[in-house]
């Protein structure tokens, strides 16, 4: 899929989610996973590897070298017998000029190509796995927001409730105060607890606003508070868990180049072999004797072998060795610190449960309550100001149950997380 595909996937997305009243959390990670800058680093790093593969390829085709080169000696090569009257022989010339072409083609270069088009492999994977890992830590921050949108209206329609309460008892307590009953200041004791409810429903909605203003940075979607986030539905198994962290990968990708890297090493030091060719025109050829400007030429086959290299070969590849150690390190480290963290996520399951277990069992009382409160009203010992608290009261037990679901699935969604399983 390439870039141009992207963009327009992007674009179809975005004005499909946009037309909608409602968005889930999958929407707002798949959408800011489409809009993150690091997600086009894919197609940059395929290109790039692209380019080092045919340089590496280039290997096996002939190097060739235009040389030149003028010189001027204060000695030449003299024949014992020059001196004497036979005719052909003349002392040289101590001006020298030659212009070579000089073609070298590898045979066979010991599988050094072969094994560093494999590393250069291994870090295109490693580099792409780099880009899931942080991807990866964006879908948790947008699990965050997206939850925390959820809770804060939650925690809003909660204060809404308490407000409601306290205006009406506010009622009862103005009436009583108007009738000399109560002092004023018990209704200014209620009128300032208003206020502060008030300034938190205002925080709120600030916080509501600014979360949402942050989930559209990343995920750039046009939601606003009268968007509806849907609460995800959240399956998971907490006895051995199915792990599927990028890290794992990534850290078993890096000990494949090293695998990759000593194998290369080794082929550093084969036998290779090669053909060249020598082209060339100057003074003197290959004949010395000749004192005169001349063509000239050579073919041939090398070997080179450099089979001992004072135990360099043989150090890189234990440097290599300790670093691949040094990754199991890394992996243990991780795997100690995850299994913490899901412990920790598994506790914070359990001990949520537990609450929507005693919220289940509060709203049954309130449910009695508001009924017998029903009753009393209608028969007239009870005001409906006094009604109004044990319904207000009611509904408070049922948002803090729908709170602690909320948090439910937030928590089960931050363990699906922990393991890789989003």
């Amino acid at each position: 899929m390439n870039k141009r595909v992207i963009i327009v996937l992007l674009t179809l997305f975005s004005t499909w989610v946009q037309a909608q009243n409602s968005i889930t959390l999958e929407a707002c990670r798949d959408s800011a996973v489409l809009q993150y800058p690091l997600t086009r680093q894919s197609f940059l790093l395929d290109q790039a590897n692209e380019l080092k593969l045919k340089n590496l390829n280039k290997n096996y085709l002939p190097s060739m070298a235009l040389n030149g080169q003028a010189s001027y000696q204060s000695d030449v090569t003299k024949v014992p017998i020059q001196n004497l009257p036979i005719s052909g022989i003349e002392e040289l010339d101590k001006d020298w000029y030659k212009v070579t072409l000089d073609v070298n083609q590898i045979i066979y270069d010991g599988g050094v190509t072969k094994y560093q088009k494999v590393v250069e492999e291994s870090n295109l994977e490693i580099d792409k796995q780099n880009v899931e890992v942080e991807l990866f830590k964006l879908k948790e921050r947008i699990n965050n927001l997206y939850f925390s949108v959820l809770l804060i209206k939650e925690n809003k329609q909660v204060l809404q409730i308490h407000k409601e309460t306290l205006e009406a008892r506010l009622k009862d307590v103005q009436s009583a105060i108007d009738n000399g009953v109560l002092l004023a200041s018990n209704g200014d004791v209620l009128k300032a607890e208003i206020i502060t409810i008030e300034q938190a429903i205002d925080e709120a909605e600030i916080s509501i606003s600014a979360t949402i203003q942050v989930l559209n940075h990343f995920t750039g979607l046009a939601l606003s508070e009268q968007t509806t986030f849907i609460k995800p539905e959240v399956s998971i198994t907490l006895e051995q868990p199915n792990i599927n962290r990028p890290e794992y990968t990534l850290m078993s990708m890096q000990q494949q180049k090293l695998d990759a890297s000593k194998d290369l090493t080794l082929s550093r030091n084969l036998p290779k072999f090669s053909a060249f060719g020598q082209a060339g025109y100057g003074r003197p050829g290959f004949d010395m004797l000749k004192n005169e400007f001349t063509d000239f030429y050579i073919v041939g086959a090398r070997l080179n072998w450099n089979f001992y290299d004072w135990s360099k070969g043989r150090k890189e590849r234990e440097i290599l060795d300790l670093q691949n150690q040094i990754i199991d390190t890394q992996k243990e480290t991780f795997t100690k610190n995850l299994n913490a963290d899901l412990t920790n996520k598994q506790a914070e399951i359990n001990k949520i449960v537990q609450k929507i277990a005693r919220d289940r069992e509060l709203i049954t009382l309130r449910e009695k309550i508001t009924a017998s409160a029903s009753s009393q009203l209608e028969n007239g010992t009870i005001t409906s100001s006094d009604y109004l608290i044990e319904l207000n009261a009611e509904s408070k037990a049922k948002l803090d149950l729908q709170t602690h679901e909320i948090q439910l699935i937030k928590a089960k969604t931050d363990y699906l997380t922990a393991t890789g399983n989003l």
